[in-house]
């Protein structure tokens, strides 16, 4: 199993699923309003909850209780409202609230490797980092990567300011201790930096397949099936019948069933669209929502990365729901979506139907495909509609560009010889796994299934970091404390330069470099 491991994202950490998450408070139990939307009754629940030592002091975070098991738990943390905000100070706090967590979770987790515990970029509301939001911030990430490793924990960083999410990244990327990523080879980092780059650059456009909504819970294709099925009645003969037909034949099956056993055919979209609406994004669409690419296609019904998206403060309109669709940032779902069940493709004859069109879609996105590199992540390599999307773009191409054309890069969980022989010269591989065991039995195929997508998280956490394209921490009054002395005097070049003096003939010039300076954090302009 790889090592514990702190990711970062630009997330609303209420909408990510996690294990555990930090509510930032102190010994008076003061918690701001934003975090009333984890629970109504949230203020109530708290002072409920809080002991004598915790507000005297002694004890510095402790769970809210009772809680709904089904739901991330918030562990109250006391934060610094004494304008301490020391390394030692936030490392205390930091650690008070992983043990705490990890006590009120005894349970190992089932749904990976690792418990996901995350904090918020805490103290910033109030709470005496205001003023120093660089060093804070720095101080966050050192205890969160020593604490990872010492309990055996994964972290999440939820940033919700793009200038403390670029610093973070910067501050990663250039480690002294070495890279943020020992989890990943010497060829992944390698591949995920390239990725992330040509993401950074304007140049990739992520493909989205049913494997990046399973970290929030989502069922695969059988289970989505298995819970349609709760759903009517079946003869005994007709369950044997039943289990003998493909995974599409079984979708009209039951299709036809909820017509004649609920009164409509809209019954069974409406039943898809309540399996897959999930409340909360795992890190997978979250990592992939930070990236600043301009389009996305998806072949997932739920609205898990739409939501990231928004809270990655990235959003994008979704084709074709909003047609037309203006600029960039967009998302073409072409599965259809669980806004409008009617759209879903899940049965045969909504595949035959949808190859009908197929051309319109493939027009839509036909010029974008040629310019830019696909990254296919959540696919299986011998996954019949990963083929058809695959065939469906290099039918798109000119005939000479199609044969020489390696369009993209398939992030595989597992290592496929006899698969990355039929993709050569069409798409790069990239397994992030050996091949699992040929006599491993069930729990052992699902414990390597689970690490091999957390080490796809971590892949995508890489590319993030080198993907970050904003530097507006830089001129930020509240981040100097993190920046490299190199940058401290181009700071100091560039603000000396904002408070040169102007006039109206320089005014069309000056208009360019204010623009400059703003997107670099500066916010007194004359």
């Amino acid at each position: 199993m790889t090592q514990p491991h702190v990711f970062i994202a630009m997330a609303d950490i209420l909408n990510l699923r996690c294990d555990a998450w930090l509510l930032p408070t102190d010994s008076r139990v003061r918690i701001e309003q934003h975090w009333l939307k984890a629970h109504p009754h949230l203020r109530t629940m708290a002072v409920a909850s809080a002991s004598g030592e915790f507000r005297d002091g002694s004890a510095l975070a402790e769970p809210i209780r009772p809680w709904d098991p089904a739901e991330p738990l918030p562990i109250m943390t006391a934060v610094p409202d004494d304008g301490r905000w020391s390394r030692a100070v936030v490392a205390e706090r930091v650690e008070a609230f992983v043990r705490s967590a990890l006590t009120a979770l005894p349970a190992p987790p089932d749904h990976r490797p690792y418990r996901l515990l995350a904090l918020p970029f805490f103290g910033t509301a109030g709470g005496g980092a205001g003023s120093h939001l660089g060093a804070a911030l720095r101080a966050i990430l050192d205890a969160s990567t020593e604490l990872a490793a010492r309990f055996g924990v994964d972290l999440v960083l939820v940033l919700r300011d793009r200038s403390a999410f670029s610093l973070a990244q910067k501050l990663r990327r250039e480690a002294a201790d070495g890279p943020s990523w020992p989890s990943l080879d010497g060829r992944l980092q390698e591949k995920a930096k390239s990725l992330g780059q040509i993401a950074g650059a304007g140049h990739l456009v992520p493909f989205l397949g049913a494997g990046v909504s399973v970290s929030a819970g989502a069922p695969n294709w059988s289970q989505l099936l298995g819970t349609l099925r709760a759903g009517i009645h079946l003869k005994e003969t007709e369950a044997e019948a039943f289990q003998g037909l493909g995974l599409l034949d079984q979708a009209g099956v039951l299709e036809q069933l909820y017509a004649d056993q609920h009164g409509s055919r809209a019954a069974f979209g409406q039943a898809v669209a309540k399996a897959v609406d999930l409340p909360r994004y795992g890190l997978a669409p979250a990592l992939l929502a930070a990236l600043p690419s301009a389009g996305a296609i998806t072949l997932n019904y739920d609205r898990l990365f739409e939501t990231a998206c928004n809270d990655a403060q990235r959003p994008r309109t979704v084709i074709p729901e909003n047609i037309p669709a203006v600029g960039n940032n967009w998302l073409l779902k072409l599965h259809g979506s669980v806004n409008q069940p009617e759209t879903i493709v899940l049965t045969r004859d909504d595949y035959l139907g949808y190859n009908s069109n197929r051309d319109a879609l493939s027009a839509l996105v036909k010029a974008h495909l040629l310019t830019h590199h696909l990254l296919f992540v959540g696919f299986g390599l011998a996954d019949d509609h990963f083929h058809e999307i695959v065939h469906d773009v290099r039918r798109a191409l000119p005939v000479d560009a199609s044969k020489n054309h390696q369009m993209g890069t398939v992030l595989s969980l597992f290592q496929e010889p006899l698969q990355k022989l039929v993709w050569a010269g069409k798409l790069d591989i990239l397994p992030l796994a050996g091949a699992p065991a040929s006599d491993a039995g069930p729990a052992d195929a699902r414990t390597a299934l689970l690490a091999a997508g957390r080490d796809l998280e971590i892949f995508l956490d890489m590319m993030a970091a080198y993907a970050t394209d904003n530097h507006s921490y830089l001129l930020a009054s509240a981040y100097n404390q993190g920046l490299a002395d190199d940058e401290l005097d181009l700071r100091q070049q560039l603000l000396a330069l904002a408070g040169q003096k102007r006039s109206a003939g320089t005014a069309e010039v000056w208009g360019v470099l204010d623009k400059a300076l703003r997107e670099l954090g500066l916010e007194d302009l004359p």
